[in-house]
């Protein structure tokens, strides 16, 4: 049971070990993916391995992701490196923002096929729906009770949950308080680790962002 001294008092909290998934094929080069179920890159793959390297000191009660595998990879290998036969908790509620008609495109393609979509969204970023896609807004009406229940279910305990760039900053930017419209304010490197612990009371204390503790 994780612990932390919190002002004048000690309590129990739920500690999450919050990752964005490794390097994509395509990434590299401004290629955008949202629900597309994209392969990892050599790198990216030694960053999966890094991962499951780094989280095997930890004692887990859970690990969770998306169903994408750039996500599924990694935590397939985290479970491994707490127990062979633990399986990872996958959720198609914690996938990447559906980006519609962009899926697959570069920003050099957004920018010349759909130039006045790509300005309206940067006026409203938290609103703005992609043709076939969803608005950053409906993705946090996805995420967050998902987050709210993973945290609940394993109060007191550690917990790893492999996401994606945009699933995190939203997460990451309510926690903060943070008006949706700022989440790029937030980096999210690939393979890059989010420490958040959440105390019994519901108040949460991001201790990093973005963190680099693999190669």
């Amino acid at each position: 049971m994780a612990k932390a001294r919190n002002l004048f008092r000690r309590e129990v909290f739920t500690r999450m070990y919050l990752w964005r998934h490794p390097e994509v094929r395509g990434g590299k080069d401004g290629v955008v993916h949202g629900h597309g179920d994209v392969a990892l890159t050599r790198i990216g793959n030694a960053q999966l391995k890094g991962i499951g390297r780094y989280m095997s000191q930890f004692k887990l009660d859970a690990v969770y992701c998306s169903d994408l595998q750039r996500s599924m990879l990694v935590a397939e290998a985290v479970g491994r490196s707490q127990d062979p036969r633990r399986k990872p908790q996958a959720r198609m509620s914690l996938r990447e923002l559906n980006l519609g008609e962009w899926e697959g495109m570069d920003i050099k393609q957004i920018q010349k096929q759909h130039p006045e979509e790509l300005e309206a969204r940067w006026n409203d970023i938290a609103n703005y729906r992609i043709a076939g896609g969803e608005t950053l807004t409906e993705l946090a009406e996805r995420i967050v009770p998902v987050f709210q229940e993973i945290i609940g279910k394993h109060q007191g305990r550690e917990v790893c949950v492999i996401s994606h760039g945009g699933v995190n900053r939203v997460f990451l930017a309510k926690l903060l308080g943070m008006p949706l419209d700022r989440i790029f304010r937030i980096d999210q490197e690939y393979a890059c680790l989010n420490l958040i612990d959440v105390f019994e009371d519901g108040i949460p204390l991001v201790r990093s962002i973005n963190q680099k503790v693999i190669e």
